[in-house]
Order: structure tokens, then C-alpha cells, then sequence
């Protein structure tokens, strides 16, 4: 209980009171107000900023008696997307924090790390065993990093190490393409100018999406034939609708011949486009929506398999493999990391030369 007093000569108030400070209950006096009712306001203005400076002591002494185990696994997650925020392109950032905030937050969120044992995590994937093999594999490669990043920078035990990856009982699957004789109905079907330049740049190029969607007219030598292939678009984004960002590689990055045909075609759908900041869409780039649609429409009138527009990329690989193009151009030409990673796509488009070779060996 606080006590006031005014002092009889220079007629100022004192408030007396007892109070906490660090831990120890002491007698505590201010003084010097003009009125009581200053007084009082002292009194609890000086209270109310020691209970919140008391508060933080005992806050910052059980937070020393705690160990990295007993974090929190949102907080973990919390600082494990902060560190990565500023490492990774912001669309590759967006994407995975979808991929925690969906699918592990959820799951792990008011648990300890200490509790986090390997049969809660074994628990966990068997949540999400109904998802396809590369999807479960992303998100447990997700919770990896997060607990690698704890172990590495907080001192926490990875516990990932000791609960076994998904298996991969899943058939392998062929990748989907047209042939020349398909993709010649198809493109012949459609007859919008901006989306038949683009689906066809597309098969002759081999180019992923988002590169075709960011070309600007710059990006095209028509006295050279080639195209420049240096930006990707993207729609992952923290607010804005669309970003020209950097390609997905460093060996993305790639210049690559055009035939001249196709660019006679593409000079004279210019001429109806003189100004446009991109070659397909004009001052916006194409929606992905309505090339999707666009694209199924054509495909269905003119009775071809439904494919992804992906695999347009594909077929492209897959004439050109078929025509006898090497693997190291075909590589280049889609801007891949390694021509490991062309084979292991696309080796069984190739032929078989087994009988070839003993044909030479016959001939010595």
C-alpha cells in the first residue's frame, strides 16, 4: 500500500511504497511532485514500468535455464524461414513456406523439439503417405532442412537421422510427348496469333514457360537467328502479380539458333505488336489460366492425348533425340544442369545401338 505525504516547507508531495526490483522486495520513495495527484500518477507509472521491466528479468532467467530442446517447433520453424528468406529467390521461398505452413506446422507446431521423437516423425509421414512420391519426398526434405538448420546454428539433435525416407514403390513414368504429325494438327488448330506463335516457339525452342513468358523483342536476333535466354517469369511472389526473375540455373542461361522460317513468322506478328514489353502477351505477359485453357481447347478438337504444357518441352527432346541430335546439344539447347540429367530423362528415346555394335566387332 502506497503512502502520501506533503513536505511542510517546500510543499511537495512523496509517495512511500514497497516494490520489487531484481527479484528483491525493497522499501522505495519518490518525491518532489507538485501536487498528489502527481504523486499518484508517479506512483503508478513508476509500478506499472517496473512490473514490466520485472517481467523481463524472470523471462530472460527461465530462458537460461532452458535448452535448445525445449524450443518450440514454430519457433524453430520461425527462424529456419527467416535464415532462408534471405538466401533464396523469392519465389523458390514462397513456395516452401506453403509447403511448411500446409503440411508440418500443423503437425509439429505446439510441440517441444524435445518431444519431437522418431516415432512422432514416422508418425508424421505416414499422414502424408497418401500424397505421390516426389511431393512426400519435398516435404520430408523440408523438415530435414529445418532440423539441419537447428542442429547446425542452435545445438538441437537432427532427429530426421534416424526415421527412414519414404520409399519409392511407385512405376516409373514415360515421359509424355506428342510427335511432329500431333503437334502439326495441333498448331494448325490455333488460329490466335499470340497463342500460336507461343505454343510453337515453345516446341521448337524446348524453352520452359516462364523463360518463353519473359522474352522481350531484345532477346531476339533476327539476323543471327537466335534467342537469348536469360530471365524466367513467375507468379510466386509476396504481393505482386508477376516477376522477371533470374533463370532456374546458371547453365539455364543460353543462347540458341532459331530457324529462319519460324522467325519470319515471329517478325511479322511483330509488326502487330511494335511496342509491347513482352513477345507473347504484349504490355502484360500471357495468364497461365487462359494458355491452359487455350491450349486443352486445341488439343481436344483436333483429338490429340491431353498433355502438360511441359511437354511441349519434352517433345521437343523427343523429335530432336529421334532425328539423331546428340545429347550434349539437346542438353544445351534445353539449358540443363549436366547431360546426366538429359539421359536420365530422356535415355530411353534413344536407340538401341547393342546390334550395332557387334556389327563392328563382326566387321574387324
Amino acid at each position: 500500500m502506497a503512502s502520501y505525504e506533503q513536505n511542510k516547507t517546500s510543499k511537495t508531495w512523496s509517495v512511500r511504497f514497497r516494490t520489487i526490483i531484481d527479484g528483491i522486495e525493497k522499501q522505495k520513495r519518490l518525491s518532489g511532485f507538485r501536487t498528489k495527484k502527481e504523486a499518484q500518477a508517479g506512483y503508478i507509472s513508476f509500478v506499472t514500468e517496473q512490473d514490466k521491466k520485472e517481467k523481463e528479468r524472470e523471462k530472460k532467467e527461465q530462458e537460461k535455464s532452458l535448452t535448445p530442446s525445449d524450443m518450440l517447433f514454430s519457433d524453430l520453424a520461425d527462424k529456419y524461414l527467416a535464415h532462408q528468406k534471405t538466401r533464396i529467390k523469392e519465389s523458390s521461398y514462397v513456395t516452401i513456406v506453403s509447403k511448411i505452413n500446409k503440411h508440418i506446422i500443423p503437425h509439429f507446431k505446439d510441440m517441444a523439439i524435445k518431444d519431437i521423437t522418431p516415432l512422432a516423425v514416422l508418425e508424421w509421414q505416414h499422414s502424408i503417405d497418401h500424397y505421390a512420391y516426389k511431393h512426400k519426398s519435398s516435404l520430408r526434405t523440408q523438415l530435414t532442412s529445418i532440423f539441419k538448420y537447428g542442429e547446425r546454428y542452435i545445438g538441437i539433435q537432427n532427429v530426421m537421422a534416424r526415421v527412414e525416407p519414404f520409399r519409392n514403390t511407385e512405376p516409373k513414368k514415360d515421359v509424355q510427348c506428342w510427335s511432329y504429325e500431333e503437334f502439326t494438327r495441333f498448331i494448325n488448330c490455333c488460329e490466335d496469333p499470340t497463342y500460336h506463335m507461343f505454343f510453337k516457339f515453345l516446341y521448337i525452342s524446348g524453352c520452359r514457360k516462364g523463360e518463353a513468358l519473359a522474352l522481350s523483342w531484345d532477346d531476339i536476333d533476327f539476323n543471327k537467328c537466335t534467342v537469348r535466354i536469360n530471365k524466367n517469369l513467375t507468379r510466386k511472389t509476396n504481393g505482386d502479380l508477376y516477376k522477371i526473375v533470374s533463370p532456374k540455373n546458371v547453365s539455364s542461361i543460353r543462347t540458341i539458333d532459331m530457324p529462319q522460317k519460324f522467325l519470319n513468322e515471329l517478325k511479322e506478328y511483330k509488326s502487330t505488336f511494335p511496342c509491347s514489353a513482352f513477345v507473347f502477351g504484349g504490355d502484360e505477359p500471357l495468364k497461365e489460366s487462359n494458355i491452359t485453357r487455350y491450349f486443352k481447347l486445341c488439343a481436344e478438337k483436333v483429338g490429340n492425348r491431353i498433355i502438360r504444357l511441359h511437354d511441349m518441352r519434352h517433345s521437343c527432346a523427343s523429335l530432336l533425340i529421334s532425328r539423331g541430335i546428340s545429347i550434349v546439344a539437346v542438353s544445351h539447347r534445353l539449358g540443363h544442369k549436366n547431360v546426366e540429367q538429359t539421359l536420365n530423362t530422356y535415355s530411353h528415346l534413344m536407340p538401341n545401338e547393342a546390334a550395332q555394335m557387334v556389327r563392328i566387332f563382326d566387321s574387324l
